[in-house]
């Protein structure tokens, strides 16, 4: 056997296996296939071959299936039993009758070069594709997933920042980019950023699509600088975003000991400042989640300050009454504010100031006094509601034993709203 032209085929073989994220058993399948799709061109492809590669010392075998026959009208799928007889040991020759299968080895320094040549072009092909399904299933296992790369290029015309992500180059839109950040943008600089989407190409790499301003793309930079939220510890429950405005964060914490929100602060702001330089400067709030409509809303409302809320639980409606100097932060900058605690809560929030709020009253809107109790909080009024109180003077006739009975009273929220109760009546005498 010719050892120079195997030797090509093994060297084909060393070559393509440095390709990466090729299963070795898929590489020797394919480095086969073409083998054989190059016999085919040699000898014939109407003959029935088999290749096989030792994966252990690298040795080619290479069969043709041949049916014998007494005459031989076909050479490439046809042996005559005497030509059997003269290749076969003596005794074997009694087992071998007409109609079977004879399988004759083929010389590897038969193959032609130019086969070869194709066998390698198929092989490289082969693998290719092989790769680039790879690439496709390893990327989309990512999608959510936080990534980072060096800017390789910026498109204006096409709207699009293509980011190399060491193996392959990854593309951002301009819409999914920070509103404003494009123009700091420069070939070199690292980018952080989260995979929205993953599609294949037809006969080229996969595309990976990259977002910056997608909540997802928050939350992963949550999970990356606070421990607690990566062990689990501390929980996300929801995010509210305005990329390059603002965004809201409500977090819980399944450990007493810890401060869900002391947490992603960090000390002295060191974790949240982290992620507001990646944002370019997005205000963040952090508040703590509540199963409480009212309590949660009074959170991410901040910095406007709830004095009074009224729900319509079948609209999800909430009507909010806030101090006459925080109307305008709790509704913030074109809105954002509100549009963001309405996203954040999944409540359709309202906001009117206590001024007006007091005009609506002096209308003959029908309001519980109970809403006009001071050094009470809101949900300590919603709880007096619910236990049906409806008037200051049934809170003070019942006493503070019956106050006790309101779920989520103690004696001293008891005393607490007694007090309040009396010091509403005596400024009303």
């Amino acid at each position: 056997m010719n050892k120079e032209r195997e030797r090509e085929i093994i060297d084909a073989i060393k070559e393509i296996s440095a390709v990466k994220n090729i299963d070795k058993s898929k590489l020797l399948k394919i480095v086969e296939e073409s083998l054989k799709y190059a016999v085919q061109k040699h000898y014939g492809e109407d003959g029935e071959y088999k290749v096989t590669i030792n994966e252990a010392t690298g040795e080619i075998k290479i069969t043709r299936a041949l049916t014998i026959v007494e005459k031989v009208e076909e050479p490439n799928i046809e042996i005559s039993l005497e030509e059997v007889y003269e290749l076969v040991p003596e005794n074997l020759r009694d087992k071998i009758k007409l109609g079977d299968k004879f399988f004759e080895e083929l010389p590897v320094e038969e193959v032609g070069r130019s086969a070869i040549n194709k066998m390698k072009q198929l092989i490289n092909q082969k693998v290719l594709t092989e790769e680039r399904e790879s690439l496709f299933s390893e990327f989309s296992a990512k999608v959510g997933m936080l990534v980072n790369g060096h800017i390789k290029k910026i498109d204006k015309a096409r709207g699009y920042v293509y980011i190399n992500l060491a193996r392959l180059d990854a593309k951002m839109s301009f819409d999914e980019a920070i509103p404003d950040e494009i123009k700091n943008f420069r070939q070199g600089k690292l980018l952080k950023a989260v995979i929205i989407e993953v599609k294949k190409n037809n006969n080229k790499d996969p595309e990976i699509f990259l977002s910056r301003k997608s909540d997802e793309f928050l939350k992963k930079l949550l999970e990356f600088e606070v421990p607690e939220i990566e062990e689990g510890s501390v929980i996300i429950k929801g995010i509210a975003r305005e990329p390059g405005k603002r965004a809201k964060i409500s977090v819980i914490s399944l450990d007493d000991k810890i401060d869900p929100v002391g947490a992603c602060v960090g000390v002295k702001g060191s974790r949240i400042h982290t992620i507001i330089r990646e944002l370019n400067n997005e205000h963040i709030d952090i508040i703590q989640w509540s199963s409480d409509p009212t309590l949660y809303t009074q959170r991410a409302i901040s910095p406007g300050t709830i004095i009074r809320a009224f729900k319509n639980e079948e609209m999800k409606t909430m009507k909010l009454v806030v101090k006459d100097d925080t109307k305008d932060k709790a509704i913030g900058k074109d809105g954002v504010n509100i549009k963001l605690a309405s996203k954040l809560t999944g409540w359709n929030l309202q906001v009117i100031s206590e001024s007006e709020f007091r005009e609506e009253v002096g209308k003959g809107l029908d309001i519980n006094p109970i809403y006009e109790l001071k050094d009470i909080t809101e949900n300590q009024k919603e709880n007096l509601v619910k236990a049906g109180y409806k008037s200051i003077e049934e809170i003070v006739e019942k006493g503070i034993e019956e106050l006790e009975n309101i779920q989520g009273f103690g004696r001293k929220t008891a005393e607490k709203v007694m007090k309040s109760a009396q010091e509403y009546l005596k400024e009303r005498e």
